[in-house]
């Protein structure tokens, strides 16, 4: 399940990426529209799309990762499905494997969703 489209900016602890708000899936329900689960999730892909892209631009290979925990999260609201939505994160804390997260999703000025992750990353890989 990838729900990102593109990873469009990485400066130091902090990254971009954009996705599409799904019409129909495992995030959506006709009733309630896009669920929360759906803003958690874009965080979390946000992060593997900067640990992947760091991975290749420094030649190694790419590390598998869990989401292991979520803090203070908040929704402000649920666009309209089709539409593209941005998502920032900025790591805020790392311990070997385990990095926290402060991410943000907008649709354009509008903020949808924030709050804090907590992610695991392999050391080692067998991909």
């Amino acid at each position: 399940m990838l729900f990102i489209d593109s990873l469009i900016e990485r400066l130091a602890d902090r990254a971009t990426a954009s996705a599409v708000v799904p019409e129909n899936g495992i995030c959506f329900d006709p009733v309630q529209g896009v669920l929360p689960e759906f803003f958690i999730e874009v965080i979390a892909q946000t992060m593997a799309a900067v640990n992947g892209y760091d991975a290749l631009c420094d030649g190694k290979k790419t590390h598998d990762g869990f989401l292991v925990g979520i803090d203070e999260f908040s929704f402000g609201g649920t666009p309209t499905a089709g539409r593209t939505i941005r998502i920032e994160i900025e790591k805020t804390f790392e311990f070997g494997a385990v990095k926290i997260i402060r991410g943000q999703v907008f649709d354009e000025d509008i903020l949808l969703a924030s709050g804090t992750i907590k992610v695991w990353e392999n050391e080692v890989s067998d991909g």
